[in-house]
């Protein structure tokens, strides 16, 4: 079976407009970009790994954030330009930008989009075809629409943070930024959807994710205990979040034992363990009443932990996660995010990408983590502010007339005078 590649990496000088040989699966899509912060522009780059134009609209002037490292991590891949949508010129040009657009998206606070001018209405009625895609905190038919809201806010309002924890100690905000990049997610898999659902009619839509409905459900799993048992989902520390609690399921210590130094241990069934035992040289236990069921384990968890803890501790997390492994046993060496980054098998494969940056060099970000056999992610270094306004503006909005060099009038025309 031919072994599948996940990106394809180019250096510096793709990002000013070589195509490159490989197709990918949204070449010849065009996207206005008009995200700011999190969750809008993780769902625009997920669509430039796949081959979109993506083009991000700045302020003239502005760095928006393009010195901070948080930029490099959502906006690889992108085109960037300049314009001031609070000036009649800008906006008019935004207006015939999002002519040209096969998706346009935003995801500014409650009521802005519309006070620029630029709502799904007036655009809608400019490009029937286009998909304009929305993220808000809160939905827009909420009694909350009108309230600011950050990743925080959405994982706890959506009850992210009740079930993180320890079971005696504070709620606490789970660590992946689940209520922004979560989001960005599934508006990326929406957009996809209708860019589907419009090759068969030709018609765009209007597509709106909020941050904390979304959140809501990615607690899918986590209803179990409202529904069947009539609670509160308990917080459960690195136990499983199961109805019946079992064990070996937490982190152990393992050597030197410093900050990051334990592996994840679940054993999901009798079969597992029954190899843990043996590997750890506790076959007495098998012949147990005490450790016969997983609901037995979960009632004696303490004496099963204090003999996987004497095992965990003679060794340092990679072998014990590798002597688990090879025995069939569920587990994984808890690493920090400098041995995750450092990795050299997620760099071979694309996981992480080094790219060649004028303003940093070479800085190394994530990509594109799903396989696609027929069509290759491509990652790029993120645009320096404006960069690309004359050709985007040229390719887009005058593309019979490629030698003319000043856009300046385009971006912001000089007002008519008064008749």
């Amino acid at each position: 079976m031919p072994t599948l590649r996940l990106v394809e990496h180019v250096g510096r000088a793709a990002s000013t407009g070589d195509a490159g040989s490989v197709r990918r699966a949204l070449d010849g899509v065009r996207v206005l970009d008009l995200t700011h912060q999190v969750a809008g522009p993780s769902a625009t780059l997920m669509l430039a790994f796949l081959g979109a134009e993506v083009v991000k609209v700045i302020a003239p002037g502005s760095r928006d954030s393009y010195d901070a490292t948080p930029f490099y991590l959502n906006n690889a891949g992108k085109k960037s330009i300049e314009l001031d949508l609070k000036s009649p010129g800008g906006l008019a040009t935004a207006k015939e930008l999002a002519k040209k657009a096969d998706v346009f998206a935003e995801n500014f606070g409650p009521g802005v989009i519309d006070r620029l001018g630029l709502s799904y209405e007036t655009l809608e009625s400019l490009n029937p075809r286009l998909i304009y895609a929305q993220v808000k905190g809160f939905a827009e038919d909420s009694p909350y629409r009108d309230f600011p809201c950050f990743d925080p806010i959405a994982q706890g309002f959506s009850g992210g943070s009740s079930i993180t924890g320890e079971p005696d100690g504070l709620p606490m905000k789970p660590g992946p930024d689940v209520g922004d990049t979560g989001t960005g997610m599934m508006l990326a898999q929406a957009i996809l959807a209708a860019l589907f659902q419009r090759e068969r009619d030709g018609l765009g839509q209007r597509i709106q994710v909020a941050m904390t409905d979304q959140v809501a459900t990615f607690m899918r799993i986590h209803y179990g205990f409202p529904i069947d048992r009539d609670m509160d989902t308990p917080r459960f520390g690195n136990g499983p979040p199961f109805l019946v609690p079992t064990a070996p399921s937490d982190i152990y210590p393992c050597p030197p034992f410093g900050p990051s130094d334990y592996v994840h241990i679940h054993c999901g069934s009798d079969r597992q363990w029954e190899r843990m035992a043996k590997l750890i040289g506790r076959e007495d236990m098998l012949a147990d009443e005490r450790y016969a069921t997983m609901a037995a384990r979960g009632e004696h968890k303490a004496e099963v932990d204090e003999a996987v803890r004497a095992w965990t501790a003679t060794l340092d997390k990679m072998a014990a996660m590798r002597a688990l492994g090879d025995a069939g046993v569920p587990a994984g060496a808890l690493r920090s995010t400098t041995e995750v980054l450092a990795d050299p098998d997620l760099r071979e494969r694309g996981i992480f990408v080094t790219v060649d940056d004028p303003g940093r060099g070479r800085v190394t970000i994530p990509g594109y983590p799903v396989r696609m056999s027929r069509s290759a992610a491509r990652v790029t270094a993120p645009p320096q502010p404006g960069a690309h306004t004359a050709q985007v503006l040229r390719d887009w909005l005058d593309p019979d007339n490629p030698d003319n060099p000043d856009y300046a009038e385009r971006i912001d025309p000089p007002a008519e005078p008064p008749s």
